[in-house]
């Protein structure tokens, strides 16, 4: 499930196309279609995927390779409907990008065509909520969906640094605090750890950077991980260095290595996402797009797929307690603390 989560919350553009290997809908085929959209506030420009599903005589996989199986001829009208605490205030047309960096695999690739806007969208304030219809003129129809948009700007981290000291090995797992974003029911959260790695004698200094999946929570988990008004999330001190272990590896012989840690090494990014996503992810598990006839949970009115929002938060924290003596005094690994950024 984290997996699926991730590809819906860091990446619009990989996410597929549908199709039906069921000869018999084939006679009785009719349009039907299939969206993508996450919005995010903070974003320079957002993106909608808009395609149809399709039904194939002899092989559907290798129809799918054809751009025009799942694509709408032309340019539709699709616009954004915005509005303010229930009010429509403005319209936003969507241009039409293509995109051309799609790995290969069962659908149509490099090149993508995805609906688009750069206009900014609105902020929400204790005073004022935004969502958004998404409307699109289809050849056989209208489609309307509507979404909060999720995120303010007092989504933010409140702890300023994380504990790996190994005194708490096999203690109760650390707290981290953050302040939740208005809207969002769902959150995925990653640490990263990022160091200098130099190999002696004269080589260059490169970062290298570990990416911890602490995990997917939502607001059943958060009802019971609360510290006044922030959200909290645990960590285990003994995990980070089982994974930093198998990152730089344990063989005590290598003498022609240095790493140097500096102030603020750690990252922490946490996506909070919206209900309909939230629905979408823990009521599917698709992996290979959606097929014509199947019964699988859906979002949108007489279509497949999901449209809702997102906001992401990344931000710089210290290595608290004894975490930086104790990674110097593993001297097999060979860390130096450098401070500065």
């Amino acid at each position: 499930m984290n997996r699926v989560f991730i590809v819906l919350f860091l990446s619009l553009t990989v996410l597929l196309g549908a199709c039906s290997t069921d000869i018999d809908l084939y006679a009785d085929y009719k349009q039907v279609p299939v969206v993508y959209g996450l919005l995010d506030a903070k974003a320079d420009t957002n993106f909608v995927k808009i395609t149809r599903v399709f039904s194939a005589q002899g092989d559907a996989y290798q129809v799918a390779q054809n751009p025009d199986s799942s694509n709408y001829p032309g340019k539709l009208d699709v616009r954004l409907v915005e509005y303010c605490n229930n009010d429509s205030i403005r319209e936003i047309m969507l241009d039409t990008i293509t995109i051309h960096n799609k790995q290969p695999g069962t659908f149509y690739a490099p090149c993508q065509k995805l609906y688009y806007t750069t206009e900014r969208l609105g902020v929400n304030t204790k005073a004022e909520q935004y969502s958004y219809r998404l409307k699109a003129v289809l050849p056989d129809r209208v489609l309307t969906t509507k979404a909060d948009l999720v995120g303010n700007d007092d989504f933010d981290v409140q702890s300023l640094g994380v504990n790996f000291s190994k005194e708490y090995f096999g203690a109760v797992p650390r707290r981290f605090l953050f302040s939740p974003a208005v809207k969002a029911t769902v959150y995925q959260i990653t640490m990263s750890f990022t160091f200098l790695e130099q190999r002696l004698p004269d080589g260059d200094s490169v970062p290298r950077t570990m990416v911890w999946d602490i995990g997917t929570y939502d607001e059943v988990f958060f009802s019971t991980h609360t510290d006044g008004d922030a959200y909290v999330f645990l960590y285990r001190p003994e995990t980070f260095y089982a994974m930093l272990r198998d990152f730089v590896g344990d063989d005590t012989t290598l003498v022609d290595v240095r790493r140097y840690i500096t102030d603020y090494p750690v990252e922490v990014t946490i996506v909070g996402g919206g209900e309909r996503l939230r629905q979408y992810v823990y009521n599917n598990n698709t992996e290979n797009g959606f097929m014509q006839g199947d019964n699988e949970f859906s979002l949108i009115d007489g279509g497949y797929g999901v449209f809702s929002s997102r906001m992401t938060m990344s931000r710089k924290v210290r290595l608290a307690g004894e975490t930086v003596p104790d990674l110097v005094a593993m001297r097999h690994w060979r860390f130096k603390f450098i401070g500065g950024e």
